[in-house]
């Protein structure tokens, strides 16, 4: 898929947003309105700007760690302010309702999976490892995770996460460029290395 269609899928996420946000009386939270703002930057400048990608980058990867950080408690107690689950359990709860009936049974597998992936969503895309892949995986997770909703606690709930957005910014972010990789500095350090060893070497002779 060209860059030229995912932007056009991410604009039409966010029109969808936007309208929703307008007519339908939503509401989203503080910092998902930051990553929906930030959305918006990277598929008005169609991800031609490092910085812009970059910046998405992370604020994706502390969307995943947040959420995983909840559902943990490290945000709060449950019914807290800004807090989605506040435990483990409540968050089992929720898959469950995401669940069709006849899957009932699968639901502590699916948010445990879910749960792994989302933890390995959150390191590549902080730290910038294998950032392109991670990235399409966080769109087919987001992508799962919208559809679930929509079938199952409705349009709205979906929208007050703002999924489609991001999943339309974690595709746009899959076909840019992006800065500070851990994964390539780990690569260039032996051949730094290697490089100052022969200097030293060559000093030495000298």
């Amino acid at each position: 898929m060209t860059r030229q269609v995912v932007v056009g899928l991410a604009a039409l996420a966010l029109v969808t947003e936007l309208g929703w946000l307008a007519f339908a009386d939503g509401s989203v939270g503080s910092i998902t309105a930051v990553v929906l703002a930030s959305i918006a930057a990277l598929t008005v400048t169609g991800g031609r700007f490092v910085v812009v990608n970059t910046t998405v980058r992370i604020l994706l990867g502390a969307l995943f760690a947040g959420s995983v950080a909840d559902r943990f408690g490290l945000l709060g107690a449950p019914g807290a302010d800004g807090v989605s689950w506040g435990d483990y359990s409540a968050f089992t709860d929720y898959t469950r309702t995401l669940t069709p009936q006849v899957l009932d049974w699968s639901a502590p597998a699916l948010a445990a999976s879910a749960t792994a992936a989302e933890i390995l969503l959150a390191i590549g895309l902080l730290l910038g490892i294998a950032a392109k892949p991670a990235a399409r995986a966080a769109t087919a997770v987001l992508i799962a995770f919208a559809a679930a909703m929509w079938t199952s606690v409705g349009f709205d709930e979906m929208c007050s996460y703002g999924v489609l957005v991001v999943a339309g910014g974690a595709a746009l972010l899959s076909t840019c460029d992006t800065a500070l990789h851990l994964d390539r500095l780990l690569r260039r350090m032996p051949s730094r290395r290697v490089a100052i060893e022969s200097t030293m070497r060559a000093d030495g002779r000298a």
